[in-house]
């Protein structure tokens, strides 16, 4: 078993595990010690997205490309339940308990309905503005039959374009913050999949938010500690649907971060490493303490 790793001493390993039905979900593992992280990334990311994060961390990280996105493939429907029952699924063959559960926007959702399935065995939930909580009416309005034939046709192309890939992260994700060159390689190199990706989880999260049984109108059967976060500059996920986070989490703690826009890691990493690591608190159980090679 590797010893405790930090900074970029940290090395990734990449793998897939085998879904029931044959299908597959890619992730990548950092080795470390004590109660592992579990990271869903939000709408076109993907497992690398999270590589600064998990470079400061000192516990195991298993971050996870969603179905759809990244090497994984694609969910079996397009609803939030389904990108859960895949992660869920994984999280067995891969024989990974009591940890910290963390999810941004699209892996907010995913995060949340995975919580409620596994109860005590998620030792704390953190939300990054996660979606799932209120109707995002970007997302409805995408969901529009013309509109959702021109951005399934035209997404791919714009994401091929370094020039007009920056330009709808600066103006709609990143609160006039550059995105990180790694990410915008990564779009460009998988274009077409991740658009089709994309497509498909803007159905879910528009679902999510139109569903009698939505996150937003209900108490969920999670009580364990749950931390959530927004930017005040959130121009995708409203920050009123922190009300929403309340309802279904009444025990949650909901801090807003000024000036900051949809994308905590690369806006304000160190920051959110600090905020992660208050969340996790000391490893709960023996299972839980163990060290972890991955």
């Amino acid at each position: 078993t590797p010893s405790k790793s930090r900074g970029k001493d940290r090395v990734a390993t990449t793998t897939a595990v085998a879904l029931p039905d044959g299908r597959r979900l890619n992730l990548e593992c950092w080795p470390g010690d004590g109660a592992p992280l579990v990271l869903l990334h939000g709408l076109l990311d993907g497992a690398a997205g999270w590589k600064h994060l998990a470079e400061v961390m000192d516990r195991p990280c298993y971050a996870f490309d969603l179905p759809g996105f990244g090497d994984s493939d694609c969910p079996t429907r397009n609803r939030i339940s389904a990108y859960t029952e895949d992660v869920q699924s994984a999280l067995v063959a891969l024989d990974v308990h009591g940890f910290t559960l963390v999810g941004h926007s699209l892996g907010g959702a995913v995060a949340s309905g995975l919580a409620e399935r596994l109860g005590d065995d998620v030792a704390a939930l953190v939300l990054l503005a996660p979606a799932g909580f209120g109707r995002v009416r970007l997302a409805e309005a995408i969901q529009l039959p013309g509109v959702r034939s021109l951005v399934r046709h035209g997404l791919p192309l714009a994401l091929l374009n370094p020039v007009t890939a920056f330009g709808v992260y600066m103006a709609v994700v990143g609160n006039g913050h550059r995105p990180d060159p790694e990410l915008v390689a990564r779009l460009r190199k998988n274009a077409y999949r991740c658009a089709a990706g994309a497509v498909c989880a803007n159905e879910a999260v528009t679902a999510s938010g139109l569903s009698a049984r939505a996150f937003y109108r209900r108490q969920l059967d999670y009580h364990g500690p749950v931390l959530a976060l927004w930017g005040d500059h959130d121009r995708l996920i409203p920050l009123a649907h922190r009300e929403g986070v309340m309802t279904a989490f009444p025990q949650a703690r909901v801090s807003v971060w000024k000036k900051m826009g949809h994308h905590p890691q690369h806006e304000r990493p160190s920051e959110l490493a600090r905020f992660i690591k208050a969340a996790c608190g000391p490893a709960r159980t023996r299972r839980a303490r163990r060290r972890i090679g991955v």
